[in-house]
């Protein structure tokens, strides 16, 4: 193998060894996230797989002087607008890195290099990084979708309150208002509507870049590509609700007590839904009374999900609400009142701040 070749080598193996660090450490310390130990493995791994060759003969071999193209960065490489861009990237720079030291295995007269044997071995690590980056990637969405759920309004749209000839135009008031999430409830309607209906807010949702959630049903939700579904105590159990959708969604349940709660937080959902906090109706006009406010800390000492408190909350009691320590009230009733959704959501968000 010539001194070029190696110099490619050594290229690679810098540029492999770079963009797995780079990934070990945002997962580690960006993202908290135990897919970094994963990474750790697999870059002493490839460290492993290069002992090979001389440390010394590859030092030789470099040619940074040489390179004419090491400060040539394209436009699309000059930024990174969040942590999984940030690894995504990276992870195919290691990959593609280590295809191309693949490659130079094969090449005859790779014995003398030390490589010559190995490129099963590089197959294989290549693999396991494909492998790893879709498990990354799907979790780290999840996480970001989570973090939509801090201190922001939970707006449900709800075909109780609106006309169905009306929830695009009304779903875009509420994000122009603020809020952060739209989860779509149709109770009693032809599954093909609220299919129909799911979709076409699903992409006014992400063309305004907010989170769509649908309500009850994990099928519709994957169908239309929604951020996630959410659970009342009656629909399906989640582990059946996560094998129906991809891992980039995430699921939510309704609980009404404590000791609900619990049980819910003990299935891993990605946020609980405790209510309702206040007296509010029931969908027949009963009356519901509220479990209180003081629940809300007893259940964020209890469980470490984030919570979604839901029920009779209005401008006039947000404040309260977020006093005791609920980040992201769900909103129904309150926010079509008087037809004045853009105001009224911006009451219940500048209550939260």
């Amino acid at each position: 193998m010539t001194d070029a070749m190696l110099t490619a080598v050594d290229a690679n193996f810098n540029r492999a060894m770079e963009g797995l660090r780079v990934c070990e450490d945002a997962l580690r310390f960006a993202a908290h996230s135990p897919h970094s130990v994963k990474l750790k493995e697999l870059r002493h791994a490839l460290n492993s797989l290069m002992k090979g060759i001389p440390a010394r003969r590859l030092l030789r071999a470099r040619d940074v002087e040489g390179d004419s193209q090491k400060f040539v960065d394209l436009p699309t490489e000059r930024t990174r607008d969040t942590v999984p861009d940030l690894v995504r990237a990276n992870i195919h720079r290691a990959i593609e890195a280590i295809r191309c030291i693949e490659e130079y295995s094969k090449i005859q007269g790779a014995e003398d290099a030390g490589l010559a044997g190995r490129s099963g071995a590089f197959q294989k690590l290549r693999f396991e990084l494909y492998d790893m980056e879709k498990t990354v990637i799907l979790d780290l969405g999840r996480e970001e979708k989570k973090n939509v759920l801090r201190n922001a309004l939970y707006a449900i749209l709800d075909s109780a309150f609106v006309e169905k000839s009306r929830l695009e135009e009304t779903c875009l008031r509420l994000i122009k208002g603020g809020a952060a999430v739209i989860q779509l409830r149709m109770k009693n309607e032809p599954r093909r509507e609220i299919y129909s209906a799911a979709g076409d807010l699903c992409r006014l949702c992400h063309e305004q870049g907010k989170l769509f959630i649908v309500n009850d049903y994990p099928d519709i939700a994957e169908a239309v590509d929604a951020d996630g579904i959410h659970l009342g105590q009656d629909d399906i159990p989640l582990s059946v609700a996560r094998g129906i959708l991809a891992a980039d969604r995430i699921i939510g349940i309704s609980t009404h007590s404590i000791e609900q709660a619990v049980t819910a937080a003990a299935q891993r959902p990605d946020y609980i839904a405790i209510g309702p906090i206040f007296d509010t109706s029931s969908k027949n006009g009963d009356l519901i009374r509220g479990i209180g406010t003081a629940v809300i800390g007893k259940i964020r000492n209890a469980v470490d999900i984030p919570l979604v408190c839901i029920g009779g909350i209005t401008g006039g009691n947000a404040a309260e609400v977020a006093a005791a320590g609920c980040a992201c009230p769900a909103v129904i009733s309150y926010l079509y009142k008087d037809d004045r959704v853009e105001e009224n959501c911006r009451t219940i968000i500048d209550k939260l701040r």
